[in-house]
């Protein structure tokens, strides 16, 4: 990408992969360079921050402008059901930390429901003055590694553990399951009403459970085509993604993406060495 860098790295420290799937670092000091771009549906969180940066956001968009007198802007974004526009103009400097699943979990005391409860939320204050305080020494750090540093020590202190074990083997069956599981295989797996379920991934997903099951396949089907280096054919991926027939292959992308999946795999772009998937329009 000309006149940015887009750069990810996993936490340091061992113990935080578990929980931080790896952080981001999106760059540019090009005066005027535009960017325009679409990103898609996702189970994992993500916390973005913003340095010197105003930021406008509407249902399906949004609007990013350098502003040197904007203090920082921290952004929460949870499971995602539906794509978004982004537009961005240079100068910006921005830092992504995007989470497994369940991982922010991990570093709240109160459920998810409680600090945010949307998909996109521009008001995440949640870790207050103490993440203010570290991003302005991140900011201050020139190197990429000695920012991962204060990120990685910063999560180690907030650290505070998740007790809902069976809604963990509960999310862990549906991303390591060989077939898409249904809410019914879910809820008699683990012992559990569909009420209680559903209550479960409300309170600490902010999602429903189907959307989330839908979201993964669509997920996996991207990972698999797109960072595994030899790409089936797109009925071989559909197949080996537990999707009916190569209609209902068609129908979930167009749902999820916009398009069909011919044309998504065609656009789409891989940005870093993890699994953020763009289309720059």
């Amino acid at each position: 990408m000309k006149g940015e860098k887009f750069i990810t790295q996993k936490p340091i420290n061992p113990f935080l992969h578990k929980f931080i799937s790896y952080y981001y670092f999106h760059f540019s000091e090009e005066k005027n360079l535009q960017k325009r771009f679409i990103y898609y549906p996702g189970y994992k969180c993500a916390l973005t921050i913003y340095n010197h940066s105003s930021v406008k956001y509407g249902p399906n968009y949004s609007r990013v402008i350098p502003n040197k007198k904007s203090p920082f802007v921290f952004l929460y974004s949870g499971v995602q059901t539906q794509i978004r526009t982004a537009f961005i103009l240079a100068p910006f400097d921005k830092i992504g930390i995007v989470f497994n699943a369940l991982g922010i979990n991990h570093f709240i005391e109160p459920s998810l429901d409680k600090i945010s409860g949307r998909p996109i939320d521009m008001s995440f204050n949640h870790f207050g003055e103490d993440l203010i305080n570290v991003c302005k020494s991140i900011y201050a750090e020139k190197s990429v590694e000695g920012k991962i540093q204060l990120l990685d020590l910063f999560f180690e202190k907030k650290y505070c553990d998740f007790k809902e074990e069976r809604l963990k083997k509960c999310v862990q069956f549906i991303l390591n399951s060989a077939h898409k599981p249904s809410v019914t295989e879910l809820s008699q797996s683990f012992n559990l009403s569909r009420k209680t379920l559903l209550r479960w991934f409300n309170r600490h997903l902010c999602c429903s459970v189907k959307d989330y099951i839908d979201i993964v396949q669509f997920r996996k089907s991207l990972n698999q085509y797109l960072l595994e280096s030899n790409q089936d054919s797109l009925t071989a991926l559909a197949l080996d993604n537990d999707y009916y027939d190569q209609a209902q292959f068609i129908n979930h992308f167009k749902k999820l993406s916009g398009v069909n999946p011919k044309r998504f795999f065609k656009e789409v772009m891989h940005l870093g060495k993890e699994d953020t998937f763009w289309t720059f329009e």
